[in-house]
């Protein structure tokens, strides 16, 4: 009698933890991660400004200027200096402004809207002079020096544009929100652009 009551125990005993490894593995039974649309936003948010691209940019910079008048140069007036410029400008996307319709959750598929790349910072990171040239009561001057940074900056951006700067911060974003949410368990990730 004893041998048939643990003979049961045993069988309920593997019914059980059989039964139980089919419905965990199934997923009938356990946790299984479900995302939501506004959990997409807050992870996509946590990473605010989404600068995938880095450009640098080595100038040198010949300023000429002279004293007019009427637009005549005045003789012995021109001033000119030369230095170097090392810059660097970055671009990516803002993705502080997703909204719940932004984002389409499908079984394993996810699709997301994002905002356009932009240009989202220009910087100077070092300049040096070479040659430095006054003329007669025209002396070379710290505006002076501002003056051809801002215009080498208004520049930089458009060598950027040229050099696809955007183009590439799209491909950036594109592999670098796929990889990140195909990590999360999706199998598809779609990118769409505003």
């Amino acid at each position: 009698m004893k041998k048939i009551y643990r003979i049961i125990v045993l069988a309920l005993i593997a019914v059980i933890v059989v039964s139980g490894a089919i419905f965990f593995r199934s997923g009938l039974l356990g946790n299984q991660e479900r995302f939501t649309s506004q959990g997409v936003i807050e992870q996509v948010k946590a990473l605010q400004e989404l600068n995938t691209v880095e450009m640098y940019f080595s100038e040198i910079i010949d300023f000429k200027d002279a004293l007019t008048i009427r637009e005549i140069k005045i003789p012995f007036t021109e001033k000119s200096f030369i230095f170097t410029v090392k810059a660097r400008v970055k671009a990516g996307t803002d993705l502080s402004g997703l909204t719940e319709g932004d984002v389409v959750l499908e079984e394993n598929k996810l699709t997301l809207r994002l905002p356009e790349p932009v240009i989202t910072s220009k910087e100077i990171l070092s300049y040096q002079a070479y040659s430095e040239k006054d003329g007669l009561f025209n002396e070379v001057t710290n505006e002076d020096t501002l003056k051809a940074l801002e215009l080498f900056t208004e520049d930089l951006e458009k060598q950027a544009l040229e050099n696809g700067i955007l183009e590439k911060a799209r491909e950036n974003a594109e592999k670098a929100i796929e990889d990140l949410f195909t990590a999360l368990g999706f199998e598809t990730v779609v990118i769409q652009w505003k």
